[in-house]
């Protein structure tokens, strides 16, 4: 054969079995991930990212799901109501098989009714304003954690801490719904039956989220001689502020909701108590906790230098979605070949069934109102780090 043929013939061997490998490729299923990952709490949205990614490399690892890999497809909600919602339909239209996110309230509370209408299952890790799924059934679900039952839990571990406590100063960032719903609906008469009462009901200290001095602030609390702060800040603000109560030697008890049980918070209360709870604990006993937990921390530290790297509970929750999304298109033999809405429905029929979902150090179910139900579990802060009681 002339050299030229033998080459040709060489090429297009070489160029067929590229295509076959190409074409061997299994179509990876697509999962949406609407998330804050710029704006004022981008840190909530780039860690559950960090999280959920960690997930979905675990399980193509071990071979995906129905012999193809799972993808994210990532849209940044940049912290804004309205952005969520474009974020949301920018992923309906893509033909993602569920979305994974918002991580908080303030930006899933009209992400929800968006996903809702565009029969998208949607998966908060983070959201904690009660009723948020029972307005936006059937496609929206949490695996987040319910307050009621975690402040009921907290104050009364306060209360028997500090017997005598009673009088509480709440401090809260007026834009943020959760906070908001949070001391002014869900923690007045769990507070009451426990003998505590907000003596500023009528006149809540709010502080702006893009408030750097806290002074004024700490020392309007100071003012109204508190037994015990009640704050509702983000978990970037509340070292700031525990910093400055102990400039003005303000040192009693600080309790809050989610989202606060991170270094920065431990570490800036030195002497104070600061009391606070959410389903999972970073230093459970248990394999797979402490598995999640150093891979969490090493891709943390290298990749959101300077901010926390122990999971909370909204890192832990992304991490546990994506495995619940994984387990609901096993059951409904979902790949990239199934019709998306198809694919939907399926995964949202499953997820109104789960239960005993074994999780990061708990069991879960999914209750009718499209919430995960998890055991609650208090923390305080003891020498500059968080220890569960």
């Amino acid at each position: 054969m002339h050299p030229t043929k033998k080459l040709t013939a060489l090429l297009l061997i070489l160029l067929t079995c590229g295509l076959t490998t190409a074409q061997a490729q299994p179509v990876p299923t697509r999962i949406g991930l609407n998330v804050e990952r710029t704006g004022p709490i981008a840190s909530y949205g780039l860690h559950a990212a960090i999280a959920a990614q960690l997930a979905v490399d675990e399980i193509n690892k071990a071979g995906g799901v129905n012999g193809a890999p799972l993808e994210l497809v990532v849209e940044d909600n940049r912290s804004s109501p309205e952005q969520a919602v474009i974020a949301t339909r920018n992923l309906a239209d893509k033909g993602v098989v569920a979305m994974l996110g918002p991580v908080t309230t303030m930006v899933a509370r009209t992400a929800f009714p968006a996903a809702n209408r565009a029969g998208l299952p949607t998966i908060s890790p983070g959201s904690g304003l009660p009723g948020l799924t029972a307005q936006n059934r059937p496609w929206t679900f949490r695996n987040s954690a319910l307050d009621g039952l975690i402040i009921d839990d907290l104050v009364r571990r306060l209360k028997a801490d500090h017997p005598n406590l009673k009088n509480v100063v709440a401090v809260l960032d007026p834009k943020d719904p959760y906070a908001n719903f949070l001391i002014k609906n869900v923690a007045p008469p769990i507070m009451e039956k426990n003998g505590l009462v907000i003596v500023n009901a009528n006149a809540l200290i709010e502080v702006p989220s893009d408030v750097t001095d806290f002074s004024v602030f700490v020392t309007r609390v100071k003012a109204l001689n508190p037994d015990a702060v009640f704050v509702g800040l983000l978990h970037e603000a509340v070292p700031a502020f525990l910093k400055e109560a102990l400039r003005q030697r303000l040192k009693v008890p600080v309790f809050a909701g989610l989202g606060t049980i991170t270094e920065g918070v431990s570490v800036a209360a030195k002497d104070i108590e600061v009391y606070a709870g959410q389903p999972f604990d970073a230093s459970a006993d248990d394999a797979r906790v402490q598995a999640f937990v150093k891979e969490f921390r090493a891709r943390s530290e290298k990749q959101l230098p300077g901010q926390y790297s122990t999971p909370i509970y909204a890192d832990a929750g992304a991490y546990e979605s994506v495995y619940l999304l994984a387990d609901a298109m096993r059951a409904g033999k979902i790949d990239a070949k199934t019709e998306v809405v198809e694919a939907r429905t399926k995964i949202r029929d499953y997820m109104t069934k789960v239960k005993d979902f074994k999780g990061l150090g708990n069991t879960l179910y999914i209750n009718a109102e499209g919430d995960a139900v998890k055991t609650p579990l208090i923390f305080r802060t003891v020498n500059g780090v968080w220890k569960r009681f």
